[in-house]
């Protein structure tokens, strides 16, 4: 005697409430670099640039020197999301499980479904942000990166080019990053902060990608006796207070990886103080309304916020932009 299934469909497991969510890379930008509340429109940040000039000491007073004064425009742009769900959709699924008795509906449900996918359209709109405040562009951007300018548009034009021949050695980058010029890399961006009397600044960061990160990592990983031992043995000195990152070796520039940078084939060194983040209250992207709608049967999501980018000083940027 033997069963014979033949009839049958394997057996998949549905009944577990837990939803799996892919994984996400939230908004890291709004934790490494100054952020403004407030921003409403456009708002200038005010500069000032002083001259310093030493004179033989004697008697009387001569006044020699100056403070200049410059704005650089923030604006932000203005966004929402607005999503809706039909719970009957779920009603002849496995998920209906999770539904209260009843054919009439009048809250969220089921809620701890929902609860989960609302956690990860969060995770979503704050990773998109990310991307945003590297790649927007309001003049000819596309997607969710038409709404405001990021920071490689606010460099566009300007900034120190570590990819000269005058800088390092002879010859300059022409490939993108990988482990063989990773760390050329990195010694270019630290000689073009360093011949601009920028490397003494406590608060220096260099962005890169993810995939450029990776590249980095091979690279010191695989540099041997010196490199190699240096990083594996925590010379690298990884912080956490960063999410992710390390200091190059034998320097104080920190490297942090970005999403917004992926793919870029571009990197950015210069003082995190010097990047700014205009927002109109700091918490939007993290606030929204969700509620059961009698007149349409369905669940709605909707959040507004603003967001945008400026350096102030972009001539103390050092980047590579392939």
């Amino acid at each position: 005697m033997a069963f014979n299934v033949s009839g049958l469909v394997d057996y998949v497991e549905e009944q577990r409430a837990e939803l799996q969510t892919a994984t996400v890379i939230g908004a890291k930008m709004f934790n490494l670099v100054e952020v403004l509340d407030g921003v409403k429109g456009t708002e200038k940040l005010p500069q000032v640039a002083n001259t310093i000039y030493f004179q033989s000491d004697a008697c009387g007073f001569n006044a020699s020197g100056s403070s200049t004064f410059s704005q650089r425009a923030l604006t932000v742009g203005d966004m929402k999301v607005d999503l809706e769900w039909c719970p009957k959709d779920l009603e002849k699924k496995y998920l209906g499980a999770q539904i209260r008795a009843g054919a009439r509906y009048d809250s969220v449900e089921p809620s701890a479904v929902f609860q989960i996918i609302l956690d990860d359209v969060a995770d979503q709109i704050a990773r998109e942000a990310d991307i945003a405040i590297w790649q927007g562009d309001a003049t000819s951007g596309t997607g969710n990166n038409q709404f405001f300018d990021g920071f490689i548009d606010a460099m566009s034009g300007s900034g120190i080019d570590a990819n000269t021949t005058s800088i390092y050695d002879g010859s300059v980058l022409t490939t993108a990053f990988t482990a063989a010029n990773a760390q050329e890399m990195m010694f270019r961006l630290y000689t073009a902060l360093a011949e601009n009397g920028l490397t003494d600044q406590a608060d220096n960061l260099c962005f890169v990608g993810y995939d450029t990160y990776a590249a980095l990592q091979s690279a010191l990983i695989l540099g041997g006796s010196t490199n190699g031992m240096q990083i594996n043995s925590g010379g690298g000195d990884p912080n956490t207070a960063t999410m992710e990152g390390i200091v190059f070796p034998g320097t104080t520039l920190r490297v942090v990886p970005v999403v917004g940078l992926n793919g870029q084939s571009k990197v950015y060194a210069g003082r995190t103080s010097n990047f700014f983040i205009g927002v109109d209250g700091a918490n939007d992207m993290s606030n929204y309304d969700v509620w059961y709608s009698k007149d349409d049967k369905k669940v709605k999501f909707t959040t507004e916020f603003k967001i945008g980018t400026q350096i102030a000083f972009p001539d103390e940027v050092a980047y590579i932009a392939l």
